[in-house]
């Protein structure tokens, strides 16, 4: 009767320990909530408003995505609560605080990832955390362009542009005159803006890239060969978007510089940029397939 009524004490112990556990995490996940309410709410308006942040919206549906599809794959992997996530949580929270004390989003943002990631530790121990690394790291494409790195490239990007485009109307036989920025045709003069520097494409193509390269590539190596090559891309892409305004503002006339012409063009040459970048996931998944087994030593 003794051993009896000691068997059930010792199997209550236990639930009662991972009960309070539960209430903790539930209790960190409440915090971790209320605490990043205002950051949440500054990188919804972000997106609406800062042109290097509109792609941003996208990054947590395609992470949520990704884990709904992997949710077979993640339920056999073993679980083990670790409780070290509650310190990872605590330096989130910590990173947090810098972040608005240094009224820096950048900062902000990569503590929510710590912070997601030190409650999914907590929660479903290291193996699911690690199966379900790119997920959570994904959701700091959702970040906008510091302000700091627009400002560092900008020019450079812009001088870029007015040099391809104006290499591009000497090949074509435009007659045409480039300067810095500037590119003077016989009908208008054009100047290479500051939101024709391609950063937006770049970021929302980088984006798109990483999330292409991890459904189609089975290999690290191949994923970042992937997401490396968006970038040229994208800066060529948006050279050439260029040249094209200024093609069509001479065959067209000025009005195909501004407004839907405008738009049109820049969106038609973001269909085309997609081309090669499919184009590249298709040769690196088939090249993994066609390539002829080891042989046995």
């Amino acid at each position: 009767m003794e051993r009896a009524a000691s068997v059930a004490v010792g199997e209550a112990e236990p639930a009662r320990s991972t009960a309070r556990t539960d209430l903790l995490w539930l209790l960190a996940v409440l915090l971790v909530i209320v605490a990043y309410l205002p950051f949440l709410r500054e990188i919804v308006h972000l997106w609406r408003v800062d042109p290097y942040a509109g792609h941003g919206m996208f990054v947590p549906l395609y992470s949520a995505f990704l884990l709904w599809a992997d949710r077979h794959r993640l339920g056999v992997v073993p679980r083990r609560r670790t409780p070290g996530g509650a310190l990872v949580v605590m330096g989130a929270l910590a990173l947090l605080a810098a972040g608005q004390w240094l009224a820096t989003i950048t900062l902000q943002g990569l503590s929510l990832v710590a912070a997601v990631a030190g409650l999914a530790l907590w929660a479903h121990g290291a193996r699911r955390l690690r199966a379900a690394a790119f997920p959570l790291a994904f959701l700091l494409f959702m970040m906008p362009l510091p302000h700091s790195i627009v400002g560092a490239f900008t020019l450079d990007l812009q001088a870029f542009a007015a040099h391809f485009a104006g290499a591009v109307l000497s090949v074509v036989g435009v007659p045409h005159y480039q300067y810095g920025i500037t590119i003077e045709l016989p009908r208008v003069t054009l100047e290479v803006a500051e939101g024709c520097n391609g950063l937006r494409f770049l970021m929302a193509l980088v984006t798109l890239a990483a999330a292409l390269a991890q459904v189609t590539q089975s290999t690290p190596t191949r994923k970042a060969a992937l997401v490396a090559f968006a970038v040229p891309l994208a800066i060529l892409a948006n050279a050439g978007r260029v040249a094209a305004v200024c093609l069509a503002a001479y065959y067209i006339g000025p009005q195909a510089a501004a407004g839907m012409p405008h738009h049109t063009i820049g969106k038609g040459v973001w269909a085309l940029a997609l081309t090669p970048l499919v184009l590249l996931a298709i040769v690196l998944r088939r090249d993994r397939r066609e390539r002829p087994p080891k042989p046995a030593r």
